[in-house]
């Protein structure tokens, strides 16, 4: 019998256990946290504000940067600012407005967003009810109003992003349900007092922070209360319980509009400085200024039916209709129009969506809809 010996290089009888083989590690990816934080506002400036909930929970440096006001300012940089909805509910519980924005949650399942109106804690209290509000790009205005069932003279600024106020001088005329409005670097307050005031038109000049009085305007009949007011091409235009007016500061004219009557209604809006406003049998018109004639919005026949206290709101240059379906429902519906000019100065609506987006325990009547940018 041969015995088979293997021997190695270096003369062992032994075979050697097999080495392990290195890993080899390419290069780390960059992550967002390790670079300098004007990088990483550059960055989650472009990010669709609806992700910023989801990218809020990968850590806390990343919820401190969208959380600060930077990337506001960044986002108006980079062109990136976006519509924000806001929308104010009258609890039966209190008569203080209660605020809601429209939440858009990319991981819904309706045409891939979810729509629902969210509370905002946060939003600065706002008088009862006779407050004025417009806004200007990220800014709410607030004239006036009623608290503690006495009206008001103060004005203040609501800014979005942050939801902090500043206070300008308070008016020399304690006003509810005024009209309002900026034309020419001064914000206007128009009635919601006693007609024979002193005070019934102020105007405050933003650059030396000071309100004066207007005078010198027509004598015109009116009600002490304002419905509603807009602003088009640099006019404020008025309606109280019984007729529509324009107020042109230039020229410092103050003139009853009698064909403004014709379908104006308190829930209407304006885009492109034309007026969209509710008609009879589930209809909406549009009022050109300059035509002087007004218009039926054509192609919206499966339109939900309006309830009394619909709102509309100019929401990105789309024809928003916030609405309670019935009388007292506890349910909120949106609607969302996108507007077109055909030949001949024919305006066609398109329904892209008609969801619900809010379900209350009570019935909370809309008292405001207002849009921003930022």
């Amino acid at each position: 019998m041969h015995l088979l010996t293997v021997t190695s290089s270096s003369g062992s009888n032994a075979e050697k256990p097999p080495q392990k083989k290195k890993k080899v590690h390419g290069p780390r990816p960059l992550s967002l946290l390790l670079l300098p934080d004007e990088l990483s506002l550059n960055c989650l400036a472009r990010v669709p504000r609806c992700y910023h909930p989801s990218v809020s929970m990968v850590s806390t440096a990343l919820r401190r940067l969208i959380a600060s006001p930077a990337i506001y300012v960044e986002r108006s940089l980079l062109r990136r600012t976006e519509h924000v909805l806001y929308v104010a509910l009258r609890s039966c519980v209190t008569e203080t407005p209660r605020w809601y924005t429209l939440n858009l949650k990319p991981f819904g399942q309706a045409y891939g967003v979810n729509h629902s109106l969210v509370p905002v804690p946060s939003f600065p209290p706002v008088p009862s009810w006779g407050m004025s509000i417009f806004t200007v790009g990220s800014e709410i205005y607030v004239i006036g109003g009623c608290v503690n069932e006495k009206m008001v003279s103060t004005v203040f600024v609501i800014d979005c992003p942050s939801y902090t106020c500043r206070f300008l001088p308070n008016m020399k005329q304690a006003r509810a349900c005024a009209a309002a409005g900026i034309v020419g670097g001064k914000l206007y307050g128009i009635g919601g007092c006693k007609p024979r005031s002193s005070n019934w038109v102020e105007a405050f000049d933003l650059k030396t922070q000071t309100w004066e009085t207007v005078t010198g305007l027509n004598k015109v009949e009116m009600y002490e209360k304002m419905i509603r007011s807009f602003l088009i091409d640099d006019k404020i235009y008025l309606m109280n319980r019984k007729s529509s007016f324009v107020y042109d500061p230039k020229e410092g004219r103050l003139e009853r509009d009698p064909l403004l009557n014709g379908q104006w209604s308190v829930g209407s809006c304006v885009i492109e400085d034309k007026l969209y406003s509710f008609g009879r049998r589930n209809t909406i018109w549009e009022f050109d200024t300059l035509g002087r004639v007004w218009r039926q919005v054509r192609g919206l026949e499966d339109l939900p039916d309006k309830a009394e206290g619909s709102k509309m709101v100019n929401y990105g240059g789309k024809l928003v209709i916030l609405v309670n379906l019935q009388e007292h429902s506890t349910e909120i519906w949106y609607t969302e129009i996108e507007l077109e000019r055909r030949e001949g100065g024919e305006v066609w609506g398109t329904i892209l969506l008609s969801t619900r987006v809010l379900a209350s325990e009570a019935f909370s009547p809309i008292v405001r809809s207002l849009a921003v940018s930022f």
